[in-house]
């Protein structure tokens, strides 16, 4: 009898912090979820030549812009997403107002929110 109790009384502790961190795992925790990489960007000497050598060495399908990658979304694996590759000239302005010679693009969930959230916190990070 003293077993099941024991048995009983972890069981019961178990679902109670389930039941507590799932309460406790509001809007704002889900607001700051990344789901993935959009785009990965850079600077280079001659784009053309960065790609024709990633096409011919890698077997990247590279297009004018780079290449793209084609994934399945975890969460509903019938839902197709899509990531790009692209090399840009070392003189290109589009990364401004940055001067990394890189970009990373993350992949969101409510994207609007979070960016307000982050105006709220006055977050500001420029890295």
């Amino acid at each position: 009898m003293k077993k099941i109790i024991f048995a009983l009384c972890i069981l019961i502790s178990f679902i109670l912090g389930f039941a507590f961190k799932s309460a406790t795992d509001g809007n704002e925790d889900r607001l700051k979820r990344v789901t993935g990489i959009g785009g990965i960007f850079f600077k280079c000497k001659d784009p053309k030549k960065m790609r024709e050598w990633y096409s011919d060495h890698l077997g990247l399908r590279t297009n004018e812009y780079g290449a793209v990658f084609e994934w399945y979304q975890g969460a509903d694996n019938s839902k197709k997403g899509f990531s790009q590759w692209s090399p840009f000239s070392e003189k290109t302005k589009y990364f401004q107002p940055s001067e990394k010679d890189f970009m990373i693009n993350y992949r969101v969930e409510h994207l609007e929110k979070l960016v307000a959230e982050l105006k709220k916190r006055k977050c500001n990070h420029r890295g």
